[in-house]
């Protein structure tokens, strides 16, 4: 069984952001570790991942660099003072 909204937003900005932190990744790659960390519990949707990965980047924490069809999203010098201040 799927679960629900499991995550705040507020949560998922910052788990995404860590997450980034750890390597650059793709907003796939987000949703697929999440769902490995939850033992398949949980997997946040791409419309809740995609839009709070804008979110980061507008917010300037992250940087999306082309990779073919895909963006790879980058951890900035802002984004790690973020992650240290939460």
């Amino acid at each position: 069984m799927r679960a629900g909204r499991m995550l705040a937003q507020g949560d998922l900005k910052l788990i995404a952001l860590a997450m980034i932190a750890e390597q650059p990744r793709h907003g796939y790659d987000i949703i697929k570790v999440i769902e490995e960390k939850t033992a398949g519990w949980y997997a946040p949707s791409p419309g809740v991942v995609y839009p709070t990965l804008t979110y980061l980047e507008e917010m300037g924490h992250v940087v999306a660099q082309p990779e073919g069809a895909k963006k790879l999203y980058v951890i900035t010098d802002d984004g790690r003072d973020q992650l240290r201040q939460q």
